[in-house]
């Protein structure tokens, strides 16, 4: 029988900063929302005694921890911990996959003889990381891919829970369908007018169950569910010059395209989300003719996007990218394009084996250049 792993960070950025700057260890660490403005990207569970949460405005959790302290988002710095982070995964298993920044899922079936018994592999690696990079994780360890999400997250902070096969139902009957990766507020609320609370009834309920419970998936073949992945930022000011959010944009896209060579997966949607300061927040999407993993590429189509979408007399407070119809190949186009593609993907390979050698700052891509354009009112 095979297992999975599964990883999740505890309070990543802010974990990062008490890393870098160990005088931060054991104290209330809240990454955004400097000087009042902008929102909670991650807060340390000093803070989160107080009350403080991720996306909370930055004035409200101000007022509930006066003592924190509030430091800007190093997107480069938190990138480089989570391929530090990857990369002792990898040690132990040869399916790794990267669900976001913060998280990821190892198949471990077949391990043993390396490293012995599944659970006892799930604690060095959670040891590992914590004393190698300082960074404190929880793990959960299940026959069931989904099952191992959700005990990764009861297990929150610096656990670990394992649910043995067979039981998977019996420890998830109780909880409620808020715990379900894919389920969020609307579904929520659609399924409790339909008497669906507990992921006990959700499994009364066999289509609805399978939709989004894996329980037959083997672990040695999991099932392939089309995902995203994407990044995004909070400003600690709103900002409203175009330049500035492009820079933005730019180190975003160069984090999304190492993610999606790292996995060997090309996108056929991209889509920006743009929070103005008055926190309307909208998202615009658009269909490549032909999937992509490289960040110019990327860049061009999620600048073109913001550029239709953001007004002079909206500053932006929020940028974020993410990545969909995600594809490990199989798609045709011509004879030219494919030569043009080759040569960028040993382009791309060269410079993420320099940064993963000589680390994120070894090499840099100059950022793109746009004709300077209108702002429209409106666009899509």
């Amino acid at each position: 029988m095979g297992w999975f792993l599964h990883i999740d960070m505890d309070a990543f950025y802010a974990s990062v900063e008490q890393a870098l700057n160990p005088r931060l260890q054991g104290k209330p660490v809240i990454v955004g929302g400097r000087d009042g403005r902008g929102v909670v990207t991650s807060a340390s569970y000093e803070a989160r005694k107080f009350g403080v949460r991720s996306a909370m405005p930055a004035f409200q959790a101000r007022r509930l921890c006066p003592q924190g302290i509030f430091l800007p988002n190093r997107h480069r710095a938190y990138s480089e911990y989570s391929r530090r982070v990857f990369a002792i995964l990898k040690r132990y298993s040869p399916e790794v996959r990267a669900l976001s920044i913060d998280e990821g899922r190892l198949n471990l079936a077949g391990t043993e003889r390396l490293f012995g018994p599944p659970l006892g592999t799930a604690d060095t690696i959670i040891r590992r990381i914590q004393s190698e990079l300082r960074l404190p994780a929880s793990g959960g360890l299940s026959a069931s891919g989904v099952t191992a999400k959700i005990a990764a997250t009861r297990a929150k902070p610096r656990g670990l829970m394992y649910v043995p096969a067979g039981a998977e139902r019996e420890f998830l009957a109780p909880l409620g369908i808020e715990a379900v990766p894919g389920i969020g507020p609307k579904a929520q609320r659609a399924f409790r007018q339909k008497g669906i609370r507990t992921i006990g009834d959700l499994m009364a309920h066999g289509g609805l169950a399978d939709r989004y419970l894996d329980f037959e998936a083997a672990p040695d073949h999991p099932r392939r569910h089309d995902h995203s992945m994407g990044h995004e930022t909070t400003f600690d000011q709103p900002v409203a010059g175009i330049a500035q959010m492009e820079k933005i944009l730019w180190e975003l896209v160069e984090e999304l395209g190492a993610r999606l060579r790292a996995e060997g997966l090309h996108a056929r949607c991209l889509t920006v989300k743009i929070r103005s300061a008055d926190f309307r927040t909208i998202t615009r999407s658009r269909t490549l003719p032909f999937p992509t993993c490289f960040d110019h590429e990327m860049f061009a189509t999620v600048s073109s996007l913001v550029r239709k979408n953001v007004a002079p007399a909206r500053p932006v407070r929020l940028l974020g990218i993410s990545a969909s119809a995600l594809q490990r190949g199989g798609w045709q186009e011509p004879l030219f394009n494919r030569d043009r593609r080759c040569s960028l993907e040993r382009l791309y390979r060269g410079i993420d084996e320099l940064r993963r050698k000589y680390g994120e700052h070894a090499i840099g891509v100059a950022t793109p250049r746009h004709r300077p354009v209108d702002f429209p009112s409106q666009g899509s």
